[in-house]
């Protein structure tokens, strides 16, 4: 039971620490899966040939222009399948999957300092993971007439994803990498909807726009947050303005354990001295009354009749107490021998008296 009890203390802040970390280490997992399938994306563009990649990007137009003529006359109509989760269209899901696994390129949002892989589809095994393209809507490939919507889960536990969507702002720029291709697209409206509300998803004539999803309010989730963006020319500078304009960021997820550390180093550092001044006092106890058992065994090796005491302390206290009986001992028989010799005396003298003859007067 003692046992127990000194191990639960610990226990408990083994528990508290995994609660308090957990969202941290999870998203720092899933960022790390993501620069990870990222970077083997981009191993895989640069082994292709120049005619591969154009028989693909050929084929990614053919789909786009085929959804702006249908458009045309129905600017929602096109978009009736774009509310579904699932992309279930075979011609579509083979569009832009480079390595079969169905991630199609990714994006960068400087403001969130984020790169996420993007991938076909919003089930929700995508979106745990990654961005969901919304099936029904233009691949983010550019060209005239195409509007893509890219889609990504707020406030998951275990991922931040599009969590901080709302921080981004008209004028910011967000890059959309597919295959060889770096698309830059300038943030010109945001806007929130119901789930069911497509229109603002419409493509419209002449311009190349994306538009970025997600769920809001934070925690309640029953409108979408749309950030709209349109194209503009990319230049490969605008990454280092983008990293100097934003600096140095520490995620808000992270702040937290920081904080959490840092009390968690406090407390223990006040618990280890606690600690110790408690070891000292003890100690000091200790030696206190192991010396009182000692003092007391030297006094009672004293009273010992037989002197068997082996203790050093004991045995001195032994013969001071022997040596104080001996002279008591001494003293009883000198004052019984001066008893003895008064005694004497007085009956010398008695004797002596009737010993000596009377004298009588002479008549």
């Amino acid at each position: 039971m003692k046992k127990l009890r000194d191990i639960l203390p610990i226990l408990v802040i083994l528990g508290g620490l995994l609660v308090l970390f957990y969202p941290t280490i999870s998203n720092l997992l899933i960022m790390h899966n993501a620069s990870r399938v990222v970077s083997h994306y981009d191993s895989a563009v640069n082994a292709m040939s120049d005619e591969e990649y154009q028989k693909i990007m050929d084929a990614a137009h053919a789909y786009n222009s085929k959804l702006a003529q249908e458009s045309a006359g129905d600017p929602t109509g096109a978009l009736a399948n774009a509310v579904n989760t699932d992309a279930s269209d075979s011609e579509y899901m083979s569009l832009l999957n480079v390595n079969g696994d169905g991630m199609m390129g990714y994006i960068t949002v400087p403001r969130l300092h984020e790169t996420l892989p993007i991938y076909h589809g919003t089930a929700e095994k995508v979106l745990q993971v990654g961005i969901g393209h919304l099936e029904g809507t233009s691949l983010p490939v550019g060209g005239s007439s195409t509007h893509a919507a890219l889609s990504g889960h707020r406030g998951l536990p275990s991922a931040k994803l599009f969590t901080d969507l709302n921080r981004v702002k008209t004028g910011d720029r967000f890059y959309i990498k597919i295959l060889k291709d770096t698309y830059a697209y300038e943030v010109d409206r945001i806007t929130t909807v119901l789930p069911t509300d497509t229109q603002e998803l419409a493509i419209e004539d002449g311009k190349d726009q994306v538009t970025l999803i997600t769920c809001t309010p934070y925690g309640v989730n029953s409108h979408r947050l749309l950030v709209r963006g349109h194209r503009v020319p990319y230049t490969p500078d605008m990454d280092a303005d983008a990293a100097k304009q934003f600096g140095l960021h520490i995620p808000a997820q992270y702040i937290v354990p920081l904080i959490g550390l840092a009390v968690l180093l406090i407390g223990v550092g006040v618990g280890h001295h606690i600690h110790q001044r408690r070891y000292a006092v003890a100690a000091h106890h200790s030696d206190g009354r192991t010396a009182g058992r000692s003092g007391r065994g030297g006094r009672s090796g004293g009273r010992s009749r037989d002197g068997n005491s082996h203790d050093g302390d004991n045995h001195d206290g032994g013969n001071r107490d022997g040596g104080a009986a001996m002279v008591a001992a001494t003293g009883a028989d000198t004052a019984e021998t001066m008893q003895n010799e008064r005694e004497g005396r007085n009956g010398n003298r008695d004797g002596g008296n009737e010993r000596r003859p009377r004298h009588g007067r002479h008549s």
